[in-house]
């Protein structure tokens, strides 16, 4: 954890901050945290005008079901992974391999080669707008993704608060013509509500993590030549086992926020109920400069490793389907990301496809250039040189 203490208070966020991956396990699956970071957060950064004015949006990101604990959780939870189930998401590889390859199409075709909107925003935006059954296009999508993180990031700000409530409506809209969820109640209105919110979590969930991943899998494959080689050539297995080192390196999501359910002591620190959490996902100070990452060049690559990458000193943890993990990238416990499969699919896909299609590609020479968020990861701008 290069000195980082495993549990302590920072002044400048008011929150604590937990490094340490055993009491990250310990914190995002104990009954003594909960999951409602939004509402305390509206609480501690909104102010009452403000909330008074957005009601409709804070109730609108309240009943996303991450927000709630067992047992609410567990039962709204549940339908989302059938429809995300592990056969769900192999049905979707002919299509995701359909999207990939429009989307290097849209890259050949314009000037500069960018990554970032071409590729990683278009295969996340086309996947997502699939899922769901909406029509709107991956822009559209990624700005209203944009829009929200900026909010839940900076609660405070009165202009994010504007342009999220706008977004709120445009989404509504939207998911009250797609398909997915007219498999959910629908009976009430709150059924409505909480069914137009799940879906538009879902939505947003499956966006700009996912393009970050698949923004990182380029930025990072291209830097090291031996995987580039196994990749290019097809090894088995190449492609998947470089995504998991890129979701280590550089997770999309550093953090997950919790709070402070009853006054408590851990790690010899006392906690007050209400306190809010930062729970690293990653083992590292989870607000650390993300261009500040290891040059992946200096690393060895999976294919010249003996047994799997070991980001994380902690290993065996499972998610909720039981599968072995070795990391906390995608959550642990009953909070487990329901999309993982689907995101390791996407980048593993359009690290094949684009070394098949490009196989002399590297990164041109302007530099990477990386989103203002200290929540979501990921990056703006990725130019490349495509070698034809």
């Amino acid at each position: 954890m290069n000195g980082t203490p495993p549990l302590a208070w920072d002044e400048g966020l008011e929150c604590w901050v937990v490094a340490d991956p055993r009491l990250a396990r310990q914190v995002l699956n104990h009954p003594g945290f909960t999951s409602g970071t939004f509402e305390r957060s509206f609480q501690l950064y909104m102010t009452e005008a403000a909330r008074e004015e957005y009601r409709e949006l804070t109730e609108f990101l309240r009943l996303w079901f991450v927000q709630a604990d067992a047992p609410e959780h567990t039962a709204l939870r549940r339908p989302v992974q059938r429809v995300m189930s592990a056969s769900y998401v192999r049905s979707l590889a002919p299509r995701v391999e359909e999207f990939t390859e429009e989307c290097l199409d849209a890259l050949a075709a314009g000037t500069p080669h960018d990554i970032v909107p071409a590729v990683a925003d278009g295969i996340s935006g086309k996947v997502m707008a699939h899922v769901v059954g909406v029509a709107e296009p991956p822009e559209v999508l990624h700005r209203w993704a944009r829009t929200l993180s900026l909010f839940i990031g900076a609660m405070y700000r009165r202009d994010h608060a504007e342009h999220a409530h706008r977004t709120m409506v445009e989404m509504t809209e939207a998911l009250s013509r797609a398909t997915a969820p007219k498999a959910f109640p629908q009976e009430s209105p709150e059924d409505r509500a909480r069914t137009t919110a799940t879906w538009a979590m879902n939505l947003f969930g499956g966006l700009e993590t996912t393009s970050s991943l698949l923004a990182s899998t380029v930025l990072d494959v291209l830097g090291e030549p031996p995987v580039w080689d196994a990749v290019r050539e097809q090894r088995p297995g190449a492609a998947e086992e470089f995504v998991e080192k890129v979701l280590q390196r550089r997770p999309p999501l550093r953090h997950l926020g919790r709070v402070v359910a009853h006054d408590q002591e851990l790690a010899g620190e006392r906690m007050t109920r209400g306190d809010l959490v930062l729970v690293s996902l990653t083992g590292e100070n989870p607000l650390a400069d993300p261009a500040a990452q290891p040059d992946p060049a200096a690393q060895p690559g999976p294919a010249a490793q003996a047994g799997p990458p070991a980001a994380c000193p902690v290993t065996g943890a499972t998610d909720d389907t039981g599968a072995s993990e070795q990391h906390l990238v995608f959550g642990f416990g009953p909070h487990y990301c329901v999309g993982a499969p689907l995101a390791r699919l996407e980048a593993a896909v359009l690290l094949r496809r684009f070394a098949a299609r490009f196989p002399d590609a590297r990164l041109a020479g302007e530099a990477p250039e990386w989103g203002p968020n200290l929540s979501y990861v990921g990056l703006d701008h990725l130019y490349v040189d495509l070698g034809v």
